[in-house]
């Protein structure tokens, strides 16, 4: 990144940290020193820790009813499943995504947390010569994949929106979709005072959410791999899972503390934090592809606003002139409704916008590709006549995932490097202190993180290592 950027990033997250794209940018920055990362972390989290209500946090009185508690708040969310499950046996219609084109601007939505997936726990792999933050390391580790990509959770991720043509959605995304993912990125570098804050969010973040079980079903159901959301049902279950060393390092870091009171407070604020920015939740009850499919014309409007026949005019207007302003696009669209253009809620083929961009020798077509018109075609057809089966899935099921393959032709030796200095260090402290840099949230999913994370697991916990090769 230029001096130039970083200096304006810097001065912009002092004066204003409302800006939560840039803040996410420069977490995962890794020119960025962790010194200024934990600097900037521990501002952003004072500030963000003010905004809690202590009084409308629902979380137990004590200690001592925590496991009781997140063990009912488990087995309701089970109950609520099986009575959806019942509901959509019994003939329902799916309650989340009525479409593809809805699953799509989901996956799209919550892209920012699930790319800084773990996050959270970055810093618990400095204490790792602390028996106390073990199970906090290891679930780390776990949502790193141990190294391996095709465990690696943001790895995973990455490859499901590459695979259906995503992964260059994030642009059209909001400010506020990035709030809870700088959250997880501060808490990964804040310093050791926000300890109890950490195992507090960790907590929270690690229970099983009714939305996950029904999102994984759904997903599914839809032809869309759901390996990503099934892995957190799976891996963060209550009886040995993520969710169950969540309990057990609050425990054990609740037994260290000398002011109980003080460790309990700070805890729960920690698990507050879970609920500041756009939750899963939210955004699935407000999905709204009116408002994605004009996101998606606006930026076609910037390339096209010059570039179509003058002659022909809509309300007054030609084509470059309602292009000529990204605001007037909404206008536009109107007119083509009004004028039968675009014809809701019946088969798209009825409407004459959907052919001119979708048949080989329509006027418009190529100009959108094929996730952009599937989103308009499930805006156009409504509930009756929209995707209820990704057209491209047996493919995708069928085909081997590209993590497994990924190799860089081009390479700046610094992973050959860091091998020589780990080989030629007899330390293991020193070894570890190597590693750490590469196992935070900008690299652990790259070449470098990736092999960073196995040596780490092979020097600190070996049978986990064992474990993942057989």
């Amino acid at each position: 990144m230029p001096v130039v950027v970083k200096k304006r990033l810097l001065d912009l997250l002092q004066d204003n940290q409302q800006n939560y794209y840039e803040l996410f940018v420069f977490f995962l920055d890794p020119d960025i020193s962790s010194f200024e990362k934990e600097k900037t972390a521990r501002e952003f989290l004072i500030k963000e820790i003010d905004k809690i209500d202590q009084n409308e946090i629902d979380f137990p009185s004590s200690i001592n009813m925590v496991k009781e508690w997140c063990e009912k708040d488990n087995k309701e969310n089970c109950e609520l499943f099986q009575t959806y499950l019942n509901r959509r046996q019994s003939g329902g219609e799916r309650e989340y995504f009525k479409n593809v084109g809805q699953a799509f601007e989901f996956l799209i939505k919550v892209s920012p947390t699930k790319k800084v997936d773990g996050a959270w726990l970055y810093s618990s792999v400095h204490y790792w010569n602390d028996p106390v933050f073990h199970d906090l390391i290891i679930t780390y580790l776990e949502e790193l994949g141990l190294g391996e990509p095709k465990a690696n959770h943001v790895c995973i991720y990455d490859d499901l929106l590459r695979s259906l043509g995503l992964d260059s959605f994030d642009l059209l995304l909001e400010d506020e979709y990035y709030h809870n993912a700088v959250i997880q990125l501060a808490l990964g570098y804040a310093p050791s005072e926000f300890i109890p804050e950490i195992v507090g969010f960790n907590l929270g973040y690690e229970q099983l959410p009714l939305h996950l079980l029904i999102s994984n079903y759904e997903l599914a159901e839809l032809g869309i791999d759901s390996k990503y959301f099934n892995l957190h049902i799976t891996i963060d279950n209550i009886d040995n899972g993520h969710a169950d060393k969540a309990i057990k390092v609050i425990e054990n870091i609740y037994d260290k503390y000398r002011d109980k009171e003080h460790f309990f407070n700070k805890l729960k604020r920690g698990f507050a934090l879970n609920s500041h920015g756009v939750s899963s939740s939210k955004i699935i009850k407000n999905l709204n592809l009116e408002d994605l499919v004009l996101k998606i014309l606006k930026r076609k409007a910037l390339v096209g606003q010059l570039i179509h026949n003058e002659k022909r005019q809509f309300g007054c207007k030609t084509i470059n002139q309602w292009l000529s302003k990204p605001e007037d696009v909404k206008g536009l669209v109107t007119h083509l409704i009004d004028h039968k253009w675009i014809k809701f809620n019946t088969d798209p083929e009825q409407s004459v916008f959907w052919r001119m961009i979708n048949e080989e020798n329509g006027k418009m077509f190529g100009v959108f590709n094929p996730v952009e018109r599937q989103i308009i075609h499930d805006w156009i057809a409504g509930n009756d006549h929209s995707s209820n089966f990704l057209a491209y899935s047996r493919e995708l099921k069928n085909s081997q995932r590209i993590q497994d393959y990924l190799f860089s032709y081009i390479s700046d030796g610094e992973l050959d490097a860091l091998q020589e200095r780990i080989r030629q260090t007899p330390d293991l402290a020193i070894k570890i202190c190597k590693l750490i840099p590469f196992l935070a949230p900008d690299s652990h999913h790259k070449s470098i993180g990736l092999w960073s994370t196995r040596k780490y697991v092979e020097l600190l916990f070996p049978y986990l290592s064992s474990f993942n090769k057989n």
